[in-house]
């Protein structure tokens, strides 16, 4: 009798769990470092998944999160007999956008997780100080409770300011950090208990009639070798499709200041010692060419030349060449003359509800009439109402829904654009589709939306950029476009001026877009989603013909 019972518990827990998890968001994504030494053909391979697990309205500020190196070894738990792995970081998190003076975001989670802040990693993976504070013994695969993480973001006059900190519960130990945002420059303080480690960060951007210089700095000690701290100093320069990039490294008393990126054959791995590296290479349409050289205290002492070499990137794959090992690694053991590198992103959502809501609506017939009623609301007269209205618009989508942000999507009509957000709005609506929306106001990060109660396909419109002629939220969540000359060029982004007003241009990893064809100097065409983040302006092109380079 007893085992009966057992197995109805069993049973009518994963029924309920499987109804819930219709309900739950999920998004998934993987991404790698893949390198292949071409002498031999090793491979060395690293991949990071990211699972964020989305619960329904009204609870959907906050987030369910995994992160796992799937290389790394794993313990498991048991769950009706079937054993599951842990991942490497798991927690809980939500960030509140609030409207107190000089107080624009919070942020709050809890679990194990990383806490992960800087401003000197610009240049090979290269970084002094900062933060990679775990909030539990990596050592330790036993599940546990780990720590909380949190900070505020905020603005007063033109800086900005972010004060947080993490407290490992499991290790007790707390980590703290500050960064300030300047008309001259962006300064980074911090502290952590766990290896009683303290830096000073500085990062600036400066832009001279013959290029930009991208410049930083950092210095840092544990508290016990205090009197003899290591320091960082570098910089880049971009001139029309000309790259430079220099950076030297002394290692003081306490190697571990300094972190390098897995593999670097020039590390020193040793305290009071010295590392220098720096680069020219020129941007050609669709692909990147430089040269390169590393040295070290270690080398010199040795009598050994300096490691250099030649590299060619095209979009995500990178083909370097040299005198000597590229890649010193255990997984690549043997010297690495050529090496192949190659950076992936997969990704992909996972909404049950959405879908299966999406397939009633579209089963589910409507009057022509009610549907008429329905589209009396023009987009513009939204910005007008109380946050909170219920309201009815109809509009032409303008992207696919998540590409640039999970479960949303825009719409436009003749009389301007709104952002789209639901669990409820159908992936399989087209860039195109003329549809009714009904559901709720609301302002997040200062950007209008529609919270999504129900959204009907109706027919087919036409999606027309508008001319973006000045940095105004009237023109938000347009699809917009402008022309001019590209001003500097970032790992992600880059800036364009008009002449008229200077404007940053935001690739979201999803839309696939590579910068490879992008260099200052170059007279661009863009056309995008205007947005804004942290109360700057962006445009998010779509697709990599959203960029067109003249």
């Amino acid at each position: 009798m007893r085992g009966k019972l057992i197995r109805y518990f069993v049973l009518f827990f994963s029924i309920l769990l499987v109804l819930i998890s219709f309900a739950f968001k999920i998004d998934f994504k993987l991404t790698g470092y893949l390198t292949y030494d071409m002498n031999l053909g090793n491979l060395d391979n690293f991949p990071i998944a990211y699972w964020t697990v989305t619960p329904p309205a009204p609870f959907d500020s906050v987030a369910i999160k995994f992160t796992d190196y799937l290389t790394y070894s794993h313990t498991t738990f048991k769950l009706f007999d079937y054993d599951f792995i842990v991942p490497r970081y798991y927690f809980v998190d939500t960030k509140l956008s609030v409207n107190i003076p000089y107080v624009q975001t919070i942020y709050l989670a809890a679990g194990r997780m990383r806490l992960s802040r800087g401003l000197t990693s610009q240049y090979e993976g290269v970084s002094l100080g900062g933060l990679k504070f775990d909030t539990y013994n990596t050592s330790n695969t036993t599940p546990g409770l780990g720590g909380f993480v949190g900070y505020v973001y905020g603005k007063f006059g033109s800086y900005s300011y972010e004060i947080g900190g993490a407290y490992s519960a499991e290790l007790n130990n707390f980590a703290l950090y500050g960064t300030l945002t300047t008309d001259f420059g962006r300064f980074g303080a911090y502290y952590e208990t766990r290896y009683y480690q303290v830096s000073l960060n500085y990062s600036n951007s400066q832009k001279f009639p013959f290029g930009t210089v991208d410049y930083w700095a950092g210095i840092g000690a544990a508290t016990n070798t205090i009197n003899e701290p290591s320091f960082l100093v570098g910089a880049k320069f971009t001139s029309g499709p000309w790259f430079a990039a220099g950076q030297f490294v002394w290692i003081g008393a306490n190697k571990y200041d300094v972190s390098f990126a897995t593999g670097e054959p020039s590390n020193p791995n040793m305290p009071r010692s010295w590392n220098v590296m720096g680069e020219l290479g020129y941007n050609f349409p669709g692909f990147y060419v430089g040269i390169f050289t590393k040295y070290n205290s270690n080398w010199a002492s040795s009598g050994w030349l300096p490691l250099y070499g030649v590299k060619l990137n095209i979009a995500d794959f990178s083909l370097s060449f040299a005198n000597g090992d590229l890649y010193a690694s255990s997984a690549l053991p043997t010297t690495q003359f050529a090496l192949l590198k190659l950076t992936y992103t997969y990704q992909t959502s996972i909404d049950l509800l959405g879908t299966v809501q999406s397939l009633v609506a579209s089963l589910t017939p409507r009057p022509a009439v009610q549907e008429s009623k329905q589209t009396t609301i023009k987009i513009a007269d939204l910005y007008s109402m109380p946050e909170g209205s219920k309201v009815t618009v109809t509009g032409t989508v303008l992207a696919p829904v998540g590409l640039l942000s999970n479960s949303v999507t825009y719409i436009q009509d003749e009389t301007g654009a709104i952002m789209l957000y639901g669990k409820s709005i159908p992936t399989s609506l087209n860039v195109g589709d003329t549809v009714v929306v009904s559901g709720s106001t609301k302002v997040y990060n200062n950007v209008l939306e529609i919270v999504v109660d129900n959204i009907t396909v109706v027919g087919k419109g036409t999606v027309k950029p508008v001319e973006l002629k000045s940095l105004d939220k009237s023109y938000l969540s347009n699809l917009v476009y402008v022309a001019g000359t590209v001003e500097s060029v970032g790992k992600d982004n880059f800036i364009v001026n008009t002449g008229a007003f200077k404007v940053k241009v935001y690739i979201k990893s999803a839309t696939g877009i590579s910068l490879a064809g992008i260099s200052e100097g170059k007279t661009v065409k863009v056309t995008g989603i205007l947005t804004l983040f942290k109360d700057e302006f962006e445009i998010q092109p779509l697709k990599q013909a959203d960029i067109e380079v003249k």
